[in-house]
């Protein structure tokens, strides 16, 4: 074991490392690959009116340096018909959450090594206690997730630009998720149904875009073609990861507008990934605060927004500029670092940022309190007053 207080490592300890990589690596690779019956990967719904339930998720990277903990056993659910906003700042674990449901984090390096994600599928029915049969997303193989993917879970990627092909016309990347999951349709109709959904999300002349190429559209323009090929299979999920990034603010207000009428019209449920809290408070039903690949907080819109528990999202909240901000003060920020992913400490993560920081904080990290019917979080502020009020 290294010192926790140095950033370096021997030769001898190198090598260790990457023995114990290449020997985790197959055998998680291996678990992909292997044939298994649906019976192997099936499980029960805790909730039918869920799309997904994520429980105790851990998702690994192994690297030269150590195996960093990116998702760190997170749990909430994405319920039917409702947008999920998941916030934090960058490098928390929201975008390997969302790749670890598509089952696309980059292997061999990255792993998804405990947990369930269950997805509610119409395939399976229901066991004979009447509970609803899903899919584990972590146990599935590979090759049983492509009828998934693409067609009830879909996602739109941060940048368009390098989600698109260059080479290939807008049609033709937008065909080919038909003939992948409908192998029996024709030519003309998927290309009547790419059509259609470009006039779906608002394209003026959706026959010209179909024949284009990426780089002959604006960035606007190409983030409504991803939108457009996220609803070709008429999916139960869309991720959207941080869908407004790339664009300039009053296309951003388009394409939210878009997505939430999209929602309500498709009836699927979106997880919102973002940085924007401004985004969050307009889009979200619920909303999920991550830190250092553990979830902190989670609750209904108002109750994040209008009642914050943990002093990260407080800080969070704090640090967006305002209008009404004076302009003579800087802006706040949240003291400290994250800890690092590699030697995370058994205490809670955010204890050496926190301005409100108690002696029992030096325990283990804390247990989720649930505060109400719909709010929860990971803070022993909270638990205290629990006992007290108890």
């Amino acid at each position: 074991m290294r010192n926790r207080n140095t950033n370096y490592i021997s030769i001898k300890e190198s090598r260790q490392i990457l023995k114990h990589n290449i020997r985790q690596m197959k055998y998680y690779e291996a678990l992909k690959r292997r044939k298994r019956n649906v019976e192997d990967y099936t499980t029960t719904m805790r909730d039918n009116n869920n799309v997904v339930e994520i429980d105790g998720l851990k998702t690994v990277f192994f690297t030269d340096n150590g195996t960093v903990m990116s998702v760190n056993g997170v749990s909430f659910d994405i319920p039917k018909n409702k947008v999920v906003g998941v916030v934090g700042e960058s490098g928390c674990g929201k975008s390997v959450t969302s790749l670890s449901i598509m089952q696309l984090v980059q292997a061999p390096q990255g792993q998804v090594v405990e947990g369930q994600i269950r997805f509610n599928t119409d395939d399976l029915g229901t066991d004979e206690q009447g509970r609803k049969l899903a899919y584990d997303i972590v146990q599935m193989p590979t090759s049983e997730m492509y009828k998934i993917r693409g067609k009830d879970i879909t996602m739109i990627f941060q940048e368009p630009m390098t989600s698109l092909n260059p080479v290939f016309t807008i049609g033709n990347q937008m065909d080919e998720v038909l003939f992948v999951h409908m192998p029996d349709i024709t030519a003309e109709d998927a290309k009547a149904h790419s059509i259609e959904m470009l006039e779906k999300v608002g394209i003026a002349m959706p026959e010209r875009v179909y024949n284009s190429y990426p780089h002959e559209l604006s960035g606007g323009m190409r983030q409504r073609v991803m939108i457009a090929m996220a609803l070709s299979g008429n999916p139960k999920l869309i991720i959207a990861d941080e869908p407004t990034t790339a664009l300039d603010v009053t296309i951003q207000a388009q394409i939210l507008e878009l997505l939430k009428e999209l929602q309500k019209s498709q009836g699927c449920s979106i997880m919102l990934i973002t940085h924007d809290l401004g985004v969050i408070a307009e889009m979200a039903d619920e909303v999920v605060v991550m830190y250092a690949g553990r979830v902190i907080e989670k609750g209904t819109a108002s109750d994040i927004f209008h009642n914050p528990l943990h002093p990260y999202t407080i800080g969070l909240q704090k640090s967006k500029p305002l209008i009404t901000s004076p302009s003579d003060q800087p802006l706040f920020s949240i003291p400290g670092q994250v800890p690092n992913p590699i030697n995370l400490p058994d205490c809670c993560y955010f204890k050496n940022r926190c301005n409100r920081c108690t002696e029992k904080c030096n325990g283990k990290y804390p247990e989720t309190v649930k505060v109400s019917d719909t709010h929860y979080v990971a803070c022993y502020l909270y638990d205290q007053e629990e006992k007290h009020n108890g």
